[in-house]
């Protein structure tokens, strides 16, 4: 997990390039959701309910697209301290955007749905974790 992992195969004369994401390109991915979100519920204002449940909707979505790209990970990280290791950090990332939408007491339903399916997310992250620990 520690150092960058490329591997080289030639087949059929033709050249193909594996390169594999680390731990910490997993948390660069979510720190950048995190930031565009944190951007974008700046740029709206109080009375535009539709765009901060956009903007919710997006970081749910990112979220959902980090959660494959682990899984992913996970699945091609030979020992179980990797796989461990995998989902601690999503887990963080998922308390992270958990956080930044707030509590939803008094936020729209659509956002509330949201910060509910991102805790649904940490969740099976916090279970894939403890079960590879």
């Amino acid at each position: 997990l520690g150092s960058a992992k490329s591997l080289y195969r030639s087949t059929n004369r033709e050249e193909s390039t594996v390169m594999s994401l680390l731990v910490t390109d997993l948390e660069q991915l979510g720190q950048t959701a995190l930031q565009e979100f944190g951007r974008a519920v700046a740029a709206t204002t109080a009375n535009s309910g539709h765009d901060c449940e956009r903007g919710a909707q997006r970081l749910e979505a990112k979220l959902e697209q980090l959660y494959a790209v682990a899984a992913t990970m996970a699945r091609r990280e030979p020992n179980l301290e990797g796989v461990a290791v995998i989902w601690t950090r999503m887990v963080s990332i998922c308390d992270r955007m958990a956080a930044a939408l707030g509590e939803p007491e008094g936020a729209p339903p659509a956002r509330s749905g949201c910060y509910d399916r991102i805790l649904d997310i940490r969740n099976i992250c916090e279970e894939n974790r403890a079960l590879h620990a």
